[in-house]
Parts: structure tokens; C-alpha cells; sequence
């Protein structure tokens, strides 16, 4: 949505939910999913209650990797609020990462009036050509690096702030060996995971092609639509045995 931010676009969602009327609940950390002991579906429980289902739906999205990092007015993990809010104005700027994110998050830097910015990446950096095009080549340092938060220093060199993009990875809930690829759940094209039925996951948890907010909306209407059939296929044969009325029955009728 033009012009708004993540959080008011949550917002907006979750007003939509209420003034539609649909149940729904926040706060509410699904520490695991698993099988129900009790009717053929799924519990999800965790140290406050449990909530039981037919169909579960993953989609707990991905996070920042850290990889030993700790957010604070120094350095931002991610892309988005953490990063944006930083002071970077007449200061040195490490960005660790060579996706898109970080050549992204550099040139915002630079823009916002940073003294300095480098970009430390391991490999040859992954970015658009258009964003690499941006930054300096000699600003650009490939190989391996030694960050230190504590001395806020890139291979010795010192920094006022630090960005760290180093990519991301799946928010999967306990309690299911789940069928991973490249460390997020693996789906088919209706998004039911292998192997669990009536199990799905969408979005950014999963192995779907270039996650985003769009791809992962557009994925949550795919599986939504992919339950749907399974409920109708369910109904259509519960009305068609209904139906199926033997003879003997029907003669003692006539």
C-alpha cells in the first residue's frame, strides 16, 4: 500500500479482520503444532492455552539472521524500522551483506548523509546491477571479515554504525520434523506440506519463489483456496453417501 508502513498496513489488516467479524486472536505464540489426541485435526498449544483445528495454516514468515548480533542505537539487524531509525548523518557505516538488502540499506545510508559507508561481503556480491552501480567499487571489500560489535570495528577498521544483512531464515513452530528446503518448510503448488495432511504453510516460511509481501498475500489466497476445495470435495461426498439410499430401504418406504 502507497505510503504506509508495515505496521499500519498490519493495522489495517487487522481491522478489516473485525470489521468482517472474523475470529481471530493476538499475542498469541504458537510454541508448537501437533497432532490431536482428540479428533482428527491439530492442536496448537502453548504455556496459556490450546487451540485445535481441522486445517492449520504456517505462516509465521522469516526473520534476520543475527548471527551473534544484538540490536541497540549502533547497530540494526535487517532491513525496514531497525535499520531506518539509526543516526547515520556525518557517520562511518559498516553494512555486512552483499544481497540486495545491504546494497539497498547503503545507498539509504549515504542519502541520510552518512560520512562513509562500506559494504563487507563474503562472496561476490548477489544485488541488482542497478543497486551495485550505486556504490563505489572501492567501498565494496569481498572476502572474509572479522566483525566485532564490542570495538565496533570490520576487520579492524573502526565504524560508528553497523548494518547487518546477512539474509534470513524461517520462523518454523516446534513439535513437527517438517520437510525442509534450503532451511524453509517445503510445499507443493497447493502450499500442503508432504507427507501431514491438512497441514499448509504460505508465505515467507516456506520455499515459494522470491518472498515479499505480495508473493506471500498472494500465496496465503492460493492455499485459503486449496482448503476450500478439500472442504467441498469433503461435503459434495457426504451429501452424495447421504443420497445413496439402498434399494432394500427404499422398497420398505414404497
Amino acid at each position: 500500500m502507497q505510503g504506509k508502513t508495515g505496521q499500519e498496513v498490519a493495522a489495517s489488516l487487522r481491522a478489516h479482520l473485525e470489521a468482517a467479524a472474523v475470529p481471530h486472536l493476538v499475542n498469541f505464540t504458537a510454541a508448537k503444532i501437533q497432532r490431536s489426541a482428540e479428533h482428527a485435526g491439530w492442536d496448537v498449544p502453548n504455556e496459556r492455552a490450546t487451540h485445535t483445528a481441522h486445517y492449520v495454516v504456517i505462516a509465521t514468515g522469516a526473520k534476520p539472521r543475527r548471527e551473534g548480533f544484538v540490536e541497540n542505537d549502533r547497530v540494526g539487524i535487517g532491513p525496514g524500522v531497525t535499520t531506518e531509525r539509526l543516526n547515520v548523518a556525518d557517520k562511518r557505516v559498516a553494512i555486512l551483506g552483499g544481497g540486495d538488502n545491504a546494497f539497498d540499506n547503503a545507498i539509504f545510508a549515504l542519502r541520510r548523509g552518512a560520512r562513509s559507508v562500506d559494504i563487507y561481503c563474503r562472496r561476490a556480491p548477489r544485488a541488482q546491477p542497478i543497486l551495485q552501480r550505486e556504490i563505489a567499487a572501492q567501498s565494496v571489500h569481498v572476502g572474509p571479515f572479522q566483525a566485532d560489535q564490542s570495538r565496533m570495528t570490520v576487520n579492524g577498521t573502526p565504524h560508528d554504525i553497523i548494518g547487518v544483512q546477512f539474509g534470513y531464515e524461517a520462523c518454523i513452530p516446534g513439535g513437527l520434523r517438517l520437510p525442509l528446503r534450503d532451511g524453509y518448510i517445503n510445499v507443493d503448488r497447493r502450499g500442503s506440506v508432504p507427507e501431514f495432511p491438512s497441514l499448509f504453510a504460505a508465505g515467507e516460511v516456506t520455499n515459494y519463489w522470491h518472498p515479499c509481501v505480495t508473493t506471500s498475500y498472494a500465496h496465503g489466497v492460493q492455499v485459503a483456496k486449496s482448503i476450500q476445495s478439500e472442504l467441498l470435495t469433503v461435503s459434495s461426498a457426504v451429501v452424495s453417501s447421504q443420497m445413496d439410499v439402498p434399494a432394500s430401504l427404499l422398497a420398505s418406504v414404497a
